[in-house]
């Protein structure tokens, strides 16, 4: 099918889902170094339940899962007058599988809650690389729905498939046009220069009194800061 087309060959894949892996991966990225109980705060103020379908048990299992495929590190912390808790820094290797993931990701045409998160991430590429990956995925999805919207006429042709199940194709279509009608949209936010990207100046940048509160909140001094726009981490 349009837009399968092979990602990351991680061996975490079979691990957890591409998008759990992307969200955990990305998270860290900005807030490195961060403690599990930040992150799983954080990525549940995303609302990742509703749109990944990603549970609260599953970020720290794939914390534990990366770090031993090398794609996380652990490190210990100092907490003050609490005891040290163990914090997570993305290795070089995961930053490369964090990006592929990205990659692949903008491209995915039938793993909705994949390409959700990687819109939600694609900040980490730069905006061209981004305004290609959707142009490319909106040929994907009108070759997707020249294949869906031809399997109608097919249902209605066959004599031994009842007429109602070219229902099932009707609504597949009438989701890949509202989608192909959001990518248009989304690239002309992005031509008319939405958002902030890789190399770009940053559209947001935190108070002290919001580096501080992320700071005590577990967030390490090496934290990305500039890139957190849209995080929540305002609402740290």
């Amino acid at each position: 099918m349009p837009g399968s087309s092979p990602g990351p060959t991680s061996s975490t894949a079979s691990a957890q889902g591409s998008a759990t892996r992307l969200l955990v991966l990305g998270c860290v990225r900005i807030f490195q170094p961060v403690h599990g109980y930040f992150l799983r705060r954080e990525l549940m103020s995303w609302e990742v339940e509703r749109w990944a379908r990603i549970h609260p048990g599953s970020i720290y299992n794939a914390l534990k899962t990366l770090t031993k495929a090398g794609l996380l590190a652990e490190i210990e912390s100092p907490s003050g007058t609490r005891p040290q808790r163990t914090t997570y820094v993305i290795t070089r290797d995961g930053d490369e599988e964090f990006l592929a993931l990205v990659r692949a990701g903008l491209l995915e045409t039938e793993d909705l809650q994949v390409f959700l998160t990687a819109v939600n991430m694609a900040y980490a590429l730069p905006r061209d690389e981004v305004v290609r990956a959707i142009q490319t995925r909106i040929g994907l999805l009108e070759d997707l729905l020249t294949e869906t919207t031809a399997s109608i006429g097919e249902i209605l042709d066959a004599k031994d498939t009842p007429d109602t199940a070219s229902e099932v194709p009707r609504l597949l279509s009438a989701h890949i046009r509202a989608d192909i009608t959001w990518a248009h949209e989304y690239l002309g936010r992005l031509r008319s220069g939405a958002y902030a990207f890789d190399g770009e100046p940053p559209l947001w940048t935190p108070t002290p009194e919001q580096i501080e509160t992320a700071r005590l909140a577990g967030v390490g001094p090496g934290v990305l800061l500039v890139e957190a726009e849209g995080h929540g981490l305002g609402d740290a």
